[in-house]
């Protein structure tokens, strides 16, 4: 009797515009794997697909858009989260399939998604919603809601980091060659982040933000 082989995974790979804010001070220390600023962790991942494909090149996912949200008790890398992930209402059957697989970390390493995994005790399955990405660096906007501006899930606004002492702007960048969201990312500051559902809820601004361009592929 021949033993069954495992069905490999299907290859993707998605060129982003990610856009990432939580609850800590500019910098973030979970970036470095130290303690988060107020204990815990809470915040929120934008994703803007430029260009993308799943199952070599089978189904493409130009131009939809992701969304995550988390949050933690205590620093993210001993885990015990909760999360929520929601996908562009715009993917059809196979798109949200394929996305899904993605952003959960089921369809293999790339990005940060098998690591957002990995520290994920409890979470919903991904859910379609109208999200919105105004990539504009470091002030880019993202909304996700369920009904066409109606029912706003979260909100999120960066704009630059102003010095508190003289208001002039800081243009500062962190770069982590083996970093697992991005090897190069531009710092900002939230205007304003807003997750209100019924299983995460909060609220900041002046906080950790930043965004990057980045290429992801797996598995």
């Amino acid at each position: 009797m021949k033993l069954q082989q495992a069905k490999a995974k299907p290859n993707w790979k998605i060129h982003v515009y990610y856009l990432d804010a939580c609850n800590c001070d500019w910098g973030c220390p979970c970036q470095f794997n130290a303690k988060p600023t107020h204990e815990n962790c809470e915040g929120l991942s934008g994703i803007h697909i430029i260009d993308g494909n799943y199952d070599n090149n089978k189904i493409r996912v130009d131009g939809l858009n992701m969304a995550f949200i988390g949050s933690w008790p205590g620093p993210i890398h001993e885990g015990h989260g909760k999360a929520s992930y929601y996908i562009d209402h715009r993917a059809n059957d196979r798109q949200f399939d394929a996305l899904s697989k993605i952003i959960t970390g089921k369809a293999g390493s790339g990005g940060p998604f098998v690591l957002y995994a990995s520290i994920i005790e409890e979470y919903s399955e991904p859910k379609r919603a109208h999200i919105r990405f105004e990539a504009k660096g470091i002030r880019s906007h993202m909304t996700v809601d369920n009904n066409k501006g109606e029912d706003i899930v979260a909100d999120a606004w960066l704009e630059p980091i102003k010095n508190p002492v003289t208001g002039k702007i800081h243009r500062a960048v962190i770069e982590l060659p083996a970093g697992v969201e991005a090897n190069r990312m531009d710092q900002a500051s939230t205007k304003k982040l807003l997750v209100n559902e019924n299983r995460i809820n909060f609220r900041y601004e002046g906080t950790y933000g930043s965004f990057s361009e980045n290429v992801w592929k797996g598995p």
